[in-house]
């Protein structure tokens, strides 16, 4: 179609952009001093020689921890065991674990053990080379909020591990040993007489080794029984501790346990790799629950998500909060209460980042 040429053009001054768009993805790369995202891009191949050197760091940052766990193996799992022993040793269990597999004090606690604990001590090293990975590609901008990301979600999973530790995994391990404690006791002494009379033949006749001429001494050996230990511990002390009925003993300046005969009808004596897995799955899903905050402010900060729609469905949260501390804890309800709460605190703290992020930038401002 011909132009007029009597008709004059004035120029579009429209602006190429949104401001708003500006605000998400950062200044246009036609703009004076901003970088060019061409001159960012990186080949397909560079990508993946960057991915493999990030790999390979990672690697090495999980092998130089993993000296540092299988060093202190022993020491790491008698600090996750010690919760269950403490409590087997107030509720009058043995305070003891087993091992019916000749090799799993190797390959089913030892190994795992240092292995995860290797992946824990790393797991800052490892975030922080897969961010290194990220921000080659972002903006100014958006690399200031990966220095804030990547802190604050090892920050949190710190925080799970020792919520778990020293809150979360003995709560539940003292209403399990407590609940042990509630069967009843089985008399022994006096078998009905039915039952004595089959097994008469076998019970042991204690005096059949001894010389004919034996004097027995029948004054009874008188223990004192205390309810608590000894202040002062001297060499070969024995008494009897009232509130467990074990005999007690001084050797080599330490109490040791010399008897203990319980009529329990259940008597808790778990697998430690056992323990050590119940333990660490627990650990698992309560640090990815712990990252709740982390995830709601990313989305918050990216805009994907409107943070009133969340606080309109707090009922629903709380419903979540609760069903995952169902799924993440042992059966118990007190364990399932210990989790729901602080998972619900921290879906307010997370919405309140949330809001923080979805404002008007304030959070991660543009470098001028």
């Amino acid at each position: 179609m011909p132009l007029d040429q009597d008709h004059e053009y004035e120029p579009d001054n429209t602006p190429d952009h949104d401001p708003h768009d500006e605000a998400l993805y950062g200044p246009s790369p036609g703009e004076p001093g901003n970088i060019d995202p061409v001159h960012k891009t990186m080949p397909l191949g560079e990508h993946i020689e960057e991915l493999r050197g990030r790999l390979v760091k990672a690697l090495i940052g999980t092998v130089i921890a993993a000296i540092g766990t299988f060093y202190f193996g022993f020491q790491i799992i008698a600090w996750l065991a010690q919760p269950y022993l403490q409590a087997q040793e107030v509720m009058g269990f043995t305070p003891t674990f087993i091992q019916t597999d000749p090799t799993a004090g190797f390959t089913s606690v030892y190994l795992p053990v240092c292995l995860i604990a290797a992946a824990i001590v790393a797991s800052p090293w490892i975030v922080f080379q897969a961010w290194q990975f990220v921000v080659s590609g972002l903006y100014e901008h958006e690399k200031k909020a990966v220095h804030i990301l990547a802190p604050f979600s090892t920050v949190m999973v710190v925080l799970a591990v020792l919520f778990t530790y020293f809150i979360l995994l003995p709560v539940s391990i003292t209403f399990f040993l407590k609940f042990a404690t509630y069967y009843p006791e089985i008399e022994l002494a006096d078998p009905n007489p039915v039952t004595n009379l089959v097994l008469k033949p076998y019970m042991t006749d204690t005096g059949t080794n001894l010389p004919e001429d034996f004097d027995y001494d029948s004054r009874p050996l008188q223990l004192p029984v205390l309810e608590e230990r000894p202040e002062e511990l001297k060499e070969g002390m024995l008494w009897i501790d009232g509130p467990t009925g074990r005999i007690e003993a001084v050797i080599d300046g330490k109490v040791r346990i010399l008897s203990q005969r319980t009529t329990r009808l259940i008597n808790p004596l778990p697998q430690l790799g056992e323990f050590v897995r119940f333990a660490a799955i627990m650990m698992l899903g309560i640090v990815a629950a712990f990252q709740l905050p982390v995830i709601m402010l990313v989305m918050g900060w990216s805009k994907l998500f409107d943070p009133t729609l969340f606080g309109k469905s707090r009922k629903y949260a709380f419903f979540a909060c609760f069903a995952a501390g169902a799924i993440l804890t042992p059966t118990d309800i007190f364990s399932m209460l210990v989790l729901a709460f602080p998972l619900y605190a921290l879906f307010e703290f997370g919405l309140l980042l949330m809001k923080l992020g979805f404002g008007d930038g304030e959070m991660f401002p543009d470098e001028t």
